[in-house]
């Protein structure tokens, strides 16, 4: 996998992919950093070469004492840059008011002698992120909507830190963005680091550069800085629109050589499509406007990031759909089809209630109590028919007439139990 140092090796330079080739106890002594000793700093074993530039070379390091790896920045003497000793200073100045989660973390600084003895060689040591920079990963095509909202979200809020501090980075491009790989402990996605300051500065501190010139990446720079005018914290904000105008279509807006790409920013706006949706197509025209008046805060472009990749990730208050499965339809030719979802049940019957007898019914069982009751009183008092003379048996009074199938049984009763 490819390695990224914590900080570009300086302005406009080309950081170089670099593998590892175990390089691990090469001697530090090397052409491009006039080391001779064998740890920089007594502590920091160099190891691969992880970029190289016009101004500064970084490796890739050990610390001896803390066990952990680093990024150490050592700045040639022969440099093409004449006043590369105050950018120098001026970077261990600014990296040493630094502490932000996107933005890469100064360790140490120092001086170490030459090989000749006759000069020092300084060196920053820096956070060694694991990853990749943004530009080698957009050479994959653009990225998804969600990933853009939470990338700018972490890079307007290190912007947001640093101009809170008075300082303006001036060189906001891919290649000065590292994507870290995600954490071995929890496979969790890693703020994305804002990298080199080798040309960023405190807004009140005396320019380095001679009038007229410009100091920054020709494709991303801001209307200000292709006119060669003092630039402040809005500067800032209109070249991380271009960066993530470039993330969300996957092509850098002001292409071309550097005289050509600069001047164009300042005929036309950057075409934002308008299916890329909210909130890039009001945010970024904001961020790129001509007047560095008329561009939203960092801070501001941080908040609106934060709460739109806030919404990506909040699930929908409503409750989900739930479909039916689906099955393999025999008429189909293999596809599958949703069933329709089954009727709703019918509600639950009410129990059923006991039946209640009516007062005519206990009524009559009644009448047909007492009158089996009067049959049976004149059977057992009625005479014995043993004497001689017989005396005719009183007759028993018929029952009264009762209606219905109960008198039809009274009747039947009555009669069986006559003489």
């Amino acid at each position: 996998m490819a390695l990224a140092c914590a900080l570009s090796a300086g302005n406009g330079a080309r950081v170089e992919e670099v593998k590892k080739s175990g390089a691990e106890g090469r001697s530090v002594a090397e052409s491009d950093t006039g080391l001779t000793a064998s740890l920089v700093g007594g502590r920091y074993r160099l190891l691969e070469v992880a970029g190289r530039g016009a101004m500064a070379t970084v490796h890739r390091a050990r610390d001896e004492v803390l066990g952990r790896i680093v990024a150490v920045k050592t700045f040639r003497e022969q440099a093409p840059d004449p006043q590369h000793q105050l950018r120098r200073h001026g970077e261990m100045e600014v990296l040493a008011h630094l502490n932000h989660p996107s933005l890469v973390q100064l360790y140490d600084v120092g001086t170490e002698a030459s090989a000749d003895g006759t000069s020092s060689v300084t060196y920053l040591v820096m956070e060694f992120v694991e990853g990749i920079d943004l530009r080698q990963t957009l050479r994959s095509g653009p990225l998804a909507d969600e990933d853009v909202r939470r990338l700018g979200a972490d890079l307007a809020g290190a912007l947001a830190y640093i101009h809170s501090l008075g300082i303006v980075h001036r060189d906001i491009k891919p290649a000065n963005v590292l994507v870290p790989d995600p954490s071995p402990r929890t496979g969790r996605r890693l703020p994305v680091k804002l990298t080199d300051f080798g040309i960023a500065r405190f807004v009140d501190a005396a320019r380095l550069t001679q009038t007229n010139t410009t100091i920054g990446t020709a494709n991303y720079l801001s209307p200000e800085q292709a006119r060669g005018e003092p630039v402040g914290a809005p500067s800032d904000v209109y070249s991380l629109g271009l960066v993530l105008l470039e993330c969300l279509t996957g092509r850098i807006e002001f292409p071309g050589q550097a005289v050509a790409a600069a001047a164009a920013r300042l005929f036309r706006d950057p075409r934002v499509p308008q299916e890329l949706g909210e909130p890039w197509v009001s945010l970024i025209p904001r961020m790129t406007a001509l007047s560095p008046a008329q561009r939203p805060t960092a801070a501001e472009v941080a908040t609106i990031l934060t709460e739109a990749a806030t919404e990506v990730l909040t699930p929908s208050a409503q409750a989900p759909t739930m479909l039916a499965p689906t099955v393999p339809d025999p008429a189909d030719d293999g596809s599958t089809r949703l069933l329709p979802a089954p009727p709703p049940r019918p509600p639950k019957a009410p129990p059923p209630r006991r039946r209640s007898f009516a007062p005519r019914t206990v009524a009559a069982v009644v009448v047909l109590a007492l009158i089996v009751l009067v049959v049976v009183l004149l059977a057992v008092l009625r005479p014995s028919s043993g004497g001689s003379s017989q005396q005719p048996s009183p007759s028993i009074p018929a029952s009264p007439s009762i209606p219905g199938p109960l008198g039809t049984h009274i009747a039947q009763l009555e009669r069986s139990v006559r003489p």
